[in-house]
């Protein structure tokens, strides 16, 4: 099976930059080829505050040449995962809007399993039960080769990074992701909201960051860990390998997310520091 990867595409009709990066990863993607798209999250440019960017965004997404699976982002439904409480208005808007919050797919003998990551760490009951949904299809989907998708890395690949807070999953909840009933299958975590492109190996398990579709942050916003760019990523799944490829797509251009119309020093991005206004 042959998966598009778009990630942080940030639509709104306040930001027309994001909306034609978007039309050019849709271009990409019907000339690939692709059988399936997962959207790693923050779909809209600020949907927890600014509802109709949820419409907008879905009216677009029928427009995409594949059929897509979404796993929500802070910017979706707020940060919920341990940074604030869990807003359940907003849960149930986004579901209403775009399904489910997770969710699994049967690619030949991989399995897809996608989670909410704003969940982790909010100790509700919509956690509990999603660790029981983990759990479940652990035991019960035959995973012989499994990937995990959701918003948030599970690692932090530099010491120098002092926090985990705002940028990664919480450390409690992305070791029990590695380390609990998926351990024995999990071959692949695939995740955005850094803006960056990293593709490296810890464990036996390969972890993909996925950069924006929309733009990226100047070094002054934010610390480099991986590659500043914007692109899509295309997967291959068979006979238990994963093979990827990272495309910079025609049309798609690299903005600084500074110098947009829309952006006024408030937004909250991975590892943003705001500057003086």
């Amino acid at each position: 099976m042959r998966i598009a990867l778009i990630s942080d595409t940030h639509l709104s009709a306040r930001a027309p930059e994001c909306v034609a990066n978007w039309h050019a990863a849709r271009r990409a993607v019907e000339r690939l080829g692709a059988d399936l798209t997962i959207n790693l999250g923050d779909i809209t440019l600020d949907g927890q505050l600014h509802g109709e960017e949820l419409a907008f965004a879905s009216r677009l997404m029928r427009q995409w040449p594949t059929e897509m699976w979404c796993v929500p982002g802070n910017h979706d439904l707020g940060d919920g995962s341990g940074d604030a409480p869990l807003d359940v208005g907003l849960l149930n808007a986004y579901r209403n809007v775009f399904g489910p919050d997770h969710w699994l797919v049967k690619a030949g003998d991989w399995t897809l399993l996608g989670v909410n990551a704003q969940l982790l760490g909010t100790d509700t009951p919509q956690e509990e039960g999603l660790w029981q949904w983990i759990a479940t299809q652990a035991e019960a989907a035959d995973l012989t080769h499994a990937a995990l998708f959701l918003h948030r890395p599970l690692l932090r690949p530099t010491s120098g990074e002092i926090t985990r807070r705002g940028r990664y999953v919480s450390s409690g909840a992305s070791q029990r992701l590695l380390s609990g009933p998926l351990r024995p299958s999990l071959r692949l975590v695939v995740s955005g909201h850094t803006h960056q492109f990293m593709d490296i190996a810890v464990d036996g398990v390969r972890h993909l960051w996925m950069p924006s579709t929309a733009f990226i942050l100047p070094d002054d916003m934010q610390a480099r860990v991986g590659e500043k760019l914007v692109g899509i990523g295309l997967l291959e799944l068979s006979d238990g390998v994963a093979r990827f490829d990272l495309w910079c797509p025609d049309g798609m251009v690299r903005h600084d997310v500074s110098t947009l119309g829309f952006f006024d020093g408030n937004l909250s991005f991975p590892g943003h520091k705001p500057r003086a206004m």
